[in-house]
């Protein structure tokens, strides 16, 4: 775990902790402090020489149980400070910003790790929540002081101090909203997360956070908003962006909550992506429509425009539906609405009783009439039949329906020419009778 952001390096361990060489762990001699006695300083004296970080933790606890109240009992407790995070120790880390805080209350650097780890820690406990939030409040209340204007360094420029301020304080509202949301407020959450992205607008972890909270709040009507969080969370690149691994899941994620949402459009989804990682928030009034809402549009217009098969169709889902059977029995010898089909087979091929049409398709089998009396003639697969008939048999799997249908109630079947006749032979002239 990387305890240290950068900009936090340079400036917390540059010119704000005061009264240590950190590099060294040399401590500054200050008017009116002094040693004890000769055993404490000679405490001290082995712990500037140690160099492995678990003795000089060792030699801090010794000189902190022998002498709790020393005069450099300061400079001790940020001692651990900058032990922990050389080790990534990051429970060790945050028990001794505790220990220095109250020693100094305001301590910049303790509030900043506290601040951090209340999340990283996963400190979800009421004393947790306590610490993090009295912790980014007093972070957030000390920018002032510690941004100080006065206090720039030297090499730094104005827009890098106010950069660096916005990062403390993005963590400080992260923090905040952190709590609120493992508190279940998920509405005071949003407000920290949204405040966090004003201030430092490429931090993915925060649209994430974000696009959860408002998921949390069970707001039918937001799910596009959610939904343009994790789109952004799991596409934007640079410095703010998560892991590459968290990167993949985190847009994988999104993908899979669109594909529920709004069904397998992706040509809309890469367009939200793209506008996603473009600005932090969606344009007011972003919807992402429904599939149930396109289905019923489709639906609406696939009805006007195919009337026929729309009804076709709609008994035929009745039937394959769970209760299908019990449909199928109001269902069968009752004469049906009239369809079309393709004609995919005939049984004989000529003068046929049984012919087998494609509905909802051009070549799938689904529909066998069966007539009284054969058909004259042969037509060619692929020709158009309309037909109204009583219901007979019905299949599930495969879908397969047989109808009962009169002759002058099919359409569609080829006239067939009629025989041609024989010619008709004229009659031999009769012969003269012989003259006498």
């Amino acid at each position: 775990m990387k305890l240290f952001t950068q900009s936090f390096r340079k400036i917390v361990l540059g010119g704000v902790v005061a009264g240590m060489l950190l590099s060294t762990g040399t401590l500054y001699s200050q008017a009116a402090k002094s040693w004890k006695d000769t055993a404490e300083y000679e405490l001290y004296t082995q712990y500037t020489k140690a160099t492995a970080p678990d003795q000089q933790i060792q030699l801090l606890n010794q000189w902190k149980e022998k002498y709790p109240e020393s005069d450099y009992k300061l400079e001790r407790a940020q001692a651990y400070l900058v032990i922990y995070s050389k080790k990534n120790d990051a429970a060790g880390l945050y028990a001794a910003c505790k220990d220095l805080l109250a020693v100094d209350p305001k301590s910049f650097q303790a509030l900043y790790y506290l601040t951090l780890l209340t999340v990283s820690l996963n400190k979800n406990d009421a004393a947790g929540f306590d610490t993090g939030i009295k912790a980014a409040n007093g972070l957030i209340g000390a920018l002032d002081a510690t941004y100080d204007p006065a206090k720039k360094p030297a090499g730094t420029t104005d827009a890098q101090w106010k950069q660096q301020r916005n990062d403390i304080e993005t963590q400080a509202l992260k923090t905040l909203g952190w709590v609120e949301w493992q508190k279940k407020n998920f509405k005071e959450a949003e407000k920290f997360f949204a405040k966090a992205l004003e201030l430092s607008p490429g931090m993915a972890e925060i649209s994430s956070f974000l696009g959860t909270v408002i998921v949390m709040q069970k707001d039918p009507k937001r799910q596009a908003e959610a939904m343009w969080h994790f789109a952004r969370a799991g596409n934007i690149d640079g410095p703010g962006a998560l892991p590459p691994t968290n990167r993949t899941q985190m847009a994988g994620y999104f993908a899979r909550s669109y594909t529920a949402y709004a069904g397998d459009d992706k040509k809309e989804m890469n367009e939200i992506i793209e506008k996603a990682k473009a600005s932090v928030m969606p344009p007011a009034g972003f919807e992402i429509e429904s599939k149930e809402s396109k289905m019923a549009k489709n639906e609406e217009k696939f009805k006007a425009e195919n009337p026929m098969l729309f009804q076709y169709m709609g008994i035929k889902k009745a039937l394959l539906a769970a209760d299908g059977d019990s449909y199928w029995g109001n269902l069968k010898d009752a004469e049906l609405p009239t369809f079309k089909g393709k004609l995919v087979s005939t049984k004989p091929e000529t003068n046929p009783k049984e012919i087998v049409l494609a509905v909802e398709t051009a070549d799938q089998p689904e529909i066998t009439l069966v007539l009284e009396k054969p058909l004259r003639g042969k037509a060619e697969v692929g020709t158009e039949i309309e037909f109204t008939g009583v219901a007979k048999e019905f299949t599930k799997e495969p879908f397969t329906m047989k109808l009962e249908v009169d002759a002058d109630k099919l359409k569609g079947w080829p006239v067939q020419a009629a025989a041609p006749k024989a010619p008709v032979k004229k009659a031999a002239p009769a012969k003269k009778a012989a003259k006498k």
